[in-house]
């Protein structure tokens, strides 16, 4: 039974699961991003309470702090015995003991607030109650410390905040646009700021070739201005029809990628093996690069002699043609010559385990005829003992003593006789 379902819906589907499941990452993302304005989910926490007399404009999920490192929030706030009760949620396994301290504190001039929280010390036992009123401080307002400036002060400090508000009115949508940016301005202007401050920054080359930068674009606004055009050009081109060509080719992105990836994945072997050559050339690379004074000596030395080479070349072109000539005489030849060589070659590889055998003849023949009283008269140096066969004839008319007439390969130069008697004459016929 044939397949029913196309190619086609094959990719729909597979690009609608990995959409499915990209939402789903991006919904745990987002999940984790709003939990983490309360505490990483499922973290340990340690719950600690404070009775405050005034916490003003303290709220759940503000932040309490020890020595201005965020230690954990404000989880909730009720009243009680004429007081807030204040709960802390602290981050991991605090310690808090009965000489603990609180205070509310001020993060800016918005009247956003947070506690500074002093855990105490050992000696004075470990909190089991909340942390009684007389160890904790009220919140602190801004107008409250605006009462120790002086009426001048206080005068230019109106004025100046009468005259930002009218500044500013008129333009709530800019003044809102302005803070909806706000956070993304922000982040990028501290990763700025950090890349500025880092060590590896060098900020006067940096204005320094801004500047020059500068300088460049000065008298070249028609060139920008035309650049601009162009890439407007190329954007429009990009939407001409309502965006269909961009909308086909994201279309047909899933199926392309998938291809690339199906590439990718037959390319890690040949990448494998490539790796493997690199790291085994990388001696020989090594050796190169420590050679490098020496190759250089030779580059430099062979241009004399590079020199020469089209004079050399010149006055081998006949014979390199006379040379062409014969091997295109001898080319009947080769079937002959190739014929001959195989011929050759089964009495050659017989011979072959022979070939110490024949050294030593060769060696032996030369001494053998070396000496003599004078130039041009040579003679043969004949041993004292005599032959086998001589002299057991002699002494035994009807023996038949054992010689290796066919001695193995290697084993010809060692067939001699050992002491007085003759190889055959030993007891056992020994050699």
């Amino acid at each position: 039974m044939t397949d029913s379902v196309t190619p086609d819906f094959k990719a729909r589907s597979l690009s609608f699961r990995a959409g499915l499941i990209v939402l789903v990452v991006i919904g745990a993302m987002m999940y984790l991003t709003f939990k983490a304005q309360t505490g990483m989910p499922f973290a340990k926490t340690t719950q600690v309470q404070a009775y405050v007399n005034n916490i003003h404009s303290l709220k759940v999920n503000d932040l309490v702090r020890q020595n201005s490192k965020r230690i954990g929030r404000v989880s909730a706030i009720d009243y009680s015995h004429g007081a807030a009760l204040v709960t802390m949620s602290i981050d991991g396994d605090a310690h808090v003991y009965k000489n603990a301290t609180t205070t509310i504190g001020d993060v800016s001039a918005l009247a956003t607030k947070f506690i500074d929280l002093n855990p105490g010390t050992p000696s004075a036992g470990v909190l089991t109650a909340p942390i009684p009123t007389s160890q904790t401080s009220d919140s602190v307002d801004l107008y409250q410390l605006l009462d120790v400036l002086d009426p001048t002060t206080r005068d230019a400090a109106t004025s100046t905040l009468r005259n930002v508000g009218g500044g500013l009115a008129g333009h709530g949508d800019d003044l809102h646009a302005f803070l909806a940016s706000a956070p993304d301005s922000l982040k990028a202007l501290g990763t700025i700021s950090g890349a500025l401050a880092s060590d590896k920054a060098n900020l006067p080359q940096l204005l320094s070739e801004v500047n020059t930068l500068s300088n460049h674009l000065v008298g070249r606004q028609q060139q920008l201005a035309t650049l601009i055009k162009q890439s407007d050009a190329t954007f429009q081109a990009v939407g001409v029809g309502s965006g269909a060509p961009l909308r086909k080719t994201l279309f047909e992105l899933p199926n392309a990628l998938a291809h690339v990836n199906h590439a990718m994945s037959n390319l890690q072997q040949p990448l494998h093996q490539t790796g493997l050559a690199l790291r085994a050339l990388e001696p020989g690379a090594q050796a190169l690069g420590r050679s490098d004074q020496n190759l250089r000596g030779f580059l430099r030395d062979a241009v004399p002699v590079a020199a020469q080479i089209p004079a050399v070349a010149a006055q081998s072109i006949p014979a390199v043609e006379d040379i062409t000539k014969t091997f295109a005489d001898a080319q009947p030849l080769a079937d002959q010559v190739e014929q001959a060589l195989a011929d050759l070659l089964p009495p050659l590889q017989y011979l072959a385990p022979y070939a110490i055998d024949m050294q030593e003849l060769f060696l032996r023949g030369r001494s053998f005829v070396s000496e003599g009283p004078r130039p041009g008269v040579r003679y043969a140096r004949l041993g004292v003992t005599p032959g086998v066969n001589t002299l057991t004839g002699a002494i035994f008319p009807s023996s038949n003593l054992p010689q290796d007439n066919y001695p193995a390969p290697g084993v010809a130069q060692f067939d001699r006789a050992k002491g007085l008697l003759p190889t055959g004459l030993l007891p056992g016929g020994k050699k």
